[in-house]
Parts: structure tokens; sequence; C-alpha cells
């Protein structure tokens, strides 16, 4: 007998700063928790290609996105697996945060945050290993790989 398949589902954020090196999150309007810019990768959607759409959908801006900083398998049992792709936004511009303009149904709130002071239960739990892996890439130059299961 052959063992059900796995349900997998991709996500894909950018991870901004701004001159200061405090990181840019996201205050969804569905969630418990502040993000990274980003979300689901479509079908026929390359994950680089959809943290690019997905900045653009929430922040209304298109910088540049680099490299692959974290490569993330998020598991849960009865819940199935995330796969998580983290990419390097770079330094927003003055220009490009005077542009943010936030996608209202899906965003509540933007703020720049300094990386190590981030406040408990401002980020999501289960993917705090996940946002540090995907600073130290960013200023090591070597992407991180991560399992994390819940």
């Amino acid at each position: 007998m052959n063992a059900p398949l796995l349900t997998l589902t991709a996500s894909a954020a950018a991870l901004f700063s701004n001159a200061d090196g405090d990181v840019l999150i996201v205050n969804p309007t569905y969630k418990s928790y502040w993000n990274l810019p980003g979300g689901a990768v479509d079908r026929d959607e390359t994950p680089q290609d959809a943290a690019a759409r997905e900045v653009r959908e929430e922040l209304g801006i298109t910088p540049p996105i680099g490299r692959l900083l974290v490569h993330a398998w998020v598991s849960s049992p009865g819940r199935g697996a995330q796969v998580l792709y983290i990419f390097d936004g770079g330094t927003l511009s003055a220009e490009d945060q005077a542009a943010i303009t936030l996608q209202e149904s899906e965003l509540s709130e933007y703020r720049f945050c300094p990386p190590d002071a981030m406040e408990p239960g401002l980020i999501p739990p289960h993917l705090t290993d996940v946002w540090q892996a995907a600073l130290t890439a960013r200023t090591s130059r070597h992407p991180a790989v991560l399992t994390v299961r819940l």
C-alpha cells in the first residue's frame, strides 16, 4: 500500500534593510505575527520571481531581488510541509522607502526593526532560526539550508 503524498506549499520572501541595517518587516492583517514581505509561489513561477511579485503587490516597489539567503523546510505533523525561500533584497534607497504603498487588504503596517532587537512574539517563533540564518547568510555570503519541525 502506498502512503499518501505529502502536501507541500512554497513561499518566497525578501530581506530588505535600510541604511542603518534595520530589517523591513510587515504586519499581515490575517496573521498574529509580523513577517518579511513575500508570499506563496504560484504555479509556473520561480521562487525569486514570486518574491519580486509579492514585493511589488504588497509594497508597490520593484527593487531588484538578489541571491538566495535561505532554503528552509518547515514541517508540522498533520499539516504538511512548506518550503521557504528568503532572498536578499539589499538596502532600500530613500526613494524606495518613500514609495512604499501597502496593499491594505493584506498588510496593516510596516516598519524597520534592528535585527537584534526583535521583541518576543513579534515574529513567528518557529521562524526565528530561519530569520537569523538569513541575516547570517547575508553577511557570510553563504546560503543556509534549514529544517524546522513544529
